[in-house]
């Protein structure tokens, strides 16, 4: 059985986040979702990150973007786990889990990351299991631009209608919205619109309670175990 919801960052409440470690361990959990960031390093390889430089979970400091694949497979995150590559993890996650890789730092910051993102989805094999998402929605329009069929999902705080439109003109289903904005009008909303709504990041019990009140809501989370437990007092 699969339980519907999105482990952010695999499963760091247990293991060290954007590891394989704790994506195994979300993917053990049979939740029907991971979430993982992605940077890119010097050479062009996409790496799994949350922040642009390794400081804060690394034994080193730096930007990614400065170092080699080579130089940075040499880090430990938290003392133990390598830095995977975004390779790594689709591989890890094929046939288990749809990701969703979120495209950090991206416009002039990286250049050419929607293509290196893209060329390894395609190597992988994984198009029909990836949905892209990232708050620099000219991002996701390069991403269409490389494909007409990768799912695509905008990240925003507030629950705006003004979105609607770029939704429609740029064929995106996806929708990441801040959770504490969501309104029963914005969902219904969505659902009328075919749109699968992805709600982050729920981590108190009470804000996932809230959840259970909409129905085929993605909720993202570092507590994936906290979830799945949740997710049972659904009626």
């Amino acid at each position: 059985m699969s339980f519907w919801g999105m482990a952010h960052r695999g499963n760091p409440s247990v293991y060290p986040e954007n590891t394989l470690a704790s994506f195994e361990s979300a993917a053990a959990l049979q939740i029907s979702h991971l979430e993982l960031d992605v940077h890119l390093s010097k050479d062009g390889v996409p790496v799994v990150m949350h922040d642009p430089t390794i400081d804060r979970v690394c034994d080193g400091k730096g930007r990614i973007k400065d170092f080699t694949l080579e130089e940075l497979k040499r880090f430990r995150i938290k003392g133990s786990e390598p830095i995977p590559t975004l390779e790594e993890a689709l591989l890890l996650a094929k046939g288990r889990m749809v990701v969703d890789v979120e495209l950090k730092q991206t416009g002039d910051y990286y250049t050419g990351m929607e293509q290196a993102v893209w060329d390894v989805i395609r190597k992988t094999d994984m198009v029909d299991q990836v949905v892209i998402s990232a708050f620099d929605h000219y991002a996701l329009v390069n991403m269409r631009k490389l494909s007409k069929d990768i799912r695509l999902a905008p990240v925003i705080y507030g629950c705006t209608p003004s979105i609607f439109a770029f939704l429609e003109e740029w064929k995106m289903d996806h929708l990441s919205i801040k959770h504490d904005f969501l309104t029963d009008w914005y969902y219904r909303e969505c659902m009328e619109r075919g749109l699968q709504v992805i709600a982050w990041t729920v981590d108190a019990e009470k804000d996932m309670r809230r959840m259970l009140e909409f129905p085929s809501i993605l909720v993202l989370t570092n507590y994936p175990e906290r979830w799945i437990a949740v997710s049972h007092e659904r009626k």
